[in-house]
């Protein structure tokens, strides 16, 4: 695997991964809304190495719950990659190992201040759990691109997902070296037993890519997969690169692009519906609330942010 590449191409992609690109003071990243009420997420400042933070909805600051310390004792090199949610809405915090080529899953217990070790498996991008402690679906950088890949019990293997694009199928998994024969595919997020994920779908014949440029150049759209079927459908047509988050039949993308449509934007999955719920600044990593209903990003890769569904839309 081709890690310094595949590394700098998930910054540039901007998904549920740490960015060395800001250039503000302070940087966040991944808000976890977890059910004890609590806002989970990565601060970096002054380059001085990732820590866990937490924050209530209601207030304006957060508070330090785990330094780098505690990375560093999942392994010797360790570092905070990148929060996920378990399906039972508990914190999942993923720690890069061995120089960005491991990824340690493992679980935040706030009562005892611990991470429990939960898979040990190649870097990986971002995690949706489906069940368990790492049963999913996950994004992998391979060598043609961002992919999706399964995971059942923490290890990892090809999805039997097909996409049609230029009148070919396509697997998503983005395996093999003939980069001719593959596209781009990013941000996994599971609702209602359904995969969502963003494809760029004019991304066929054009890869590896090498500068956010190219990425820029791309036109994303939302994909749903039904794993019983093994069915695909297009949903919606994003308006740049994004990261996405689902809940029941909602889903939500926060745009963070060159051209017009930053911001985030919420999306009906059954029907394509989009509607822009937040207009303006540059967009990242959003996260429903436990109940579905609200919502938090990260503005600017500098602040969290909140916001609820409208109810009429």
């Amino acid at each position: 695997m081709a890690v310094p590449l595949a590394l700098l191409l998930v910054a540039l992609a901007g998904g549920c991964q740490w960015s060395s690109l800001s250039v503000v003071h302070v940087t966040i990243s991944d808000p976890v809304w977890s059910n004890d009420g609590w806002v989970y997420y990565l601060r970096e400042e002054a380059s001085d190495g990732r820590q866990l933070w937490r924050q209530r909805p209601a207030q304006r600051s957060g508070e330090l719950v785990l330094d780098q310390a505690a990375a560093k004792s999942v392994c010797l090199d360790g570092a905070f990659s990148f929060l996920h949610r378990s399906p039972a809405g508990g914190l999942r915090v993923a720690v890069e190992c061995d120089s960005g080529t491991r990824t340690e899953l493992v679980a935040y217990s706030d009562g005892r201040h611990q991470l429990e070790p939960h898979a040990s498996v190649s870097f990986l991008g971002d995690v949706a759990l489906v069940e368990g402690e790492a049963t999913g679906y996950a994004e992998v950088p391979r060598e043609c691109g961002m992919a999706i890949q399964s995971l059942v019990d923490g290890k990892l293997g090809d999805l039997d997902a097909l996409i049609t694009v230029d009148g070919k199928s396509l697997n998503i998994g983005g395996g093999g070296d003939d980069c001719s024969s593959v596209v781009w595919v990013q941000s996994p997020a599971v609702a209602r037993g359904k995969l969502f994920f963003l494809v760029a779908s004019n991304s066929f014949g054009k890869l590896p890519v090498t500068t956010s440029d190219v990425l820029e150049g791309f036109t994303w759209q939302l994909v749903q997969w039904d794993p019983k079927s093994g069915s695909t459908q297009f949903v919606a047509e994003i308006p740049g690169i994004a990261d996405l988050a689902a809940s029941g039949q909602e889903i939500i993308v926060a745009v963070h692009s060159r051209g017009k449509g930053n911001g985030v934007w919420s999306i009906d999955a059954a029907s394509g519906k989009m509607l822009q719920v937040v207009d303006g600044e540059e967009a990242y990593h959003p996260n429903f609330s436990p109940d579905g209903k609200d919502f938090v990003y990260v503005e600017d890769l500098g602040r969290l942010r909140f916001g609820s569904l409208p109810v009429n839309k």
